[in-house]
């Protein structure tokens, strides 16, 4: 049903960009035709490639990744573009705002958007956050946890992309380190050079992580055994005690459920004999919790990702509308929830109005 979807809306926003911006051009014979050519071929290449070459590395299949992820970014700021100038060519005057033109300023602006978009996406931002927990051990004030969310390491995250992230991460001197879901893409499977760059990260108490979708997406057997093989430790329906008497509880991603049609356990059960009276935080890759679920099981932090803010404005105002706690901090009480924008990025390599980060939390019992 995702697939049908996707497919109709992408199509349509391809005949939409044809129709305004290249149709009344006036291109015949062998041009027209090459040039139909190559507007199907971008229309077909993200889901081409994602399909028929997701077991397939190689600089190709690389590069044409690239391409088809810029080019799905580029329709998105080409309808917005175009359908601006459309509702103010309706409101002040239509002549003013067709032909070869407006094809030109519409392209400019978007190739400008997408520049940008490309560079925001590396510009990744460290965000300080300060979570009280009043039941915070004396021993354990200050302590600080690195999040990072949302790398997709795959065939555009990868390399000296992923090397910066785990340098940025150790650079911070964490005493623990967490990844709150879709570390991976199904092409990760098939890079086995990305488990050297993950045993680099380092902290005093390890690197933990829960499912996102996305781990799903690519079979959750293949993807925990990927990570674990990367040193990471996967906290998948269960607790750990770390740092002498922090308690951390990993849950898995709802898309557990409708994608391997796995039944994932209450918080009661996933907590079955854990201590209220100590400090306990929850990994959980989206943002479905209520603050009263977390307060009635005496959870004082919840970190996720999933949302990356939207990724490209204006998706953020999307997200909004889908989740009560889209991004950024939200508090109750003694309890703080924080959703990270995410590290990297998924399907554009573009980030517009969402920069990507890296979150430091600094744990304290103090106001």
């Amino acid at each position: 049903m995702f697939i049908i979807i996707f497919t109709l809306i992408y199509g349509g926003a391809h005949l939409y960009i044809w129709s305004r911006l290249v149709g009344h051009l006036g291109i015949i014979g062998v041009a027209l035709r090459l040039l139909q050519g190559l507007f199907i071929l971008l229309f077909i290449s993200f889901p081409l490639i994602h399909a028929a070459f997701r077991h397939q590395n190689g600089f190709a299949v690389t590069a044409a990744t690239m391409v088809s992820s810029i080019w799905m970014g580029m329709v998105v700021y080409f309808v917005l573009v175009t359908l601006t100038s459309d509702l103010l060519g309706l409101i002040i005057f239509r002549a003013v705002f067709d032909g070869r033109a407006v094809s030109a300023v519409i392209t400019t602006i978007v190739v400008a958007i997408t520049v940008y978009g490309l560079i925001e996406a590396r510009l990744i931002g460290i965000t300080h956050l300060q979570a009280r927990m009043p039941n915070l051990p004396s021993q354990l004030e200050g302590l600080r946890i690195a999040q990072i969310s949302d790398v997709h390491m795959g065939r555009i995250v990868r390399g000296s992309r992923l090397e910066r992230i785990v340098t940025m991460v150790n650079d911070l001197q964490p005493d623990l380190i967490v990844i709150t879901g879709d570390l991976v893409d199904a092409e990760a499977l098939h890079m086995e050079d990305m488990v050297h760059p993950l045993r680099r990260l380092k902290s005093k108490n390890g690197t933990f992580a829960v499912p996102g979708n996305h781990e799903y997406f690519v079979g959750i057997d293949q993807s925990q055994a990927f990570i674990e093989q990367a040193g990471v430790t996967m906290l998948r329906n269960r607790w750990v005690t770390i740092a002498g008497g922090l308690q951390l509880v990993g849950r898995d991603d709802p898309a557990a459920t409708w994608v391997a049609g796995e039944k994932i356990p209450s918080l009661e059960e996933i907590m079955r004999g854990t201590d209220r009276s100590k400090p306990t935080i929850l990994l959980y890759h989206t943002p479905a919790t209520t603050f009263e679920e977390l307060q009635s099981r005496g959870i004082q932090l919840q970190l996720s990702g999933h949302t990356h803010k939207g990724q490209l404005w204006p998706f953020n105002y999307i997200v909004k509308l889908i989740y009560k706690m889209p991004y950024g901090r939200f508090t109750s009480g003694d309890t703080t929830v924080y959703i990270s924008r995410g590290t990297g990025t998924w399907g554009p390599p573009m980030r517009v109005g969402a920069r990507p980060e890296i979150t430091l939390v600094t744990l304290s019992a103090k106001r």
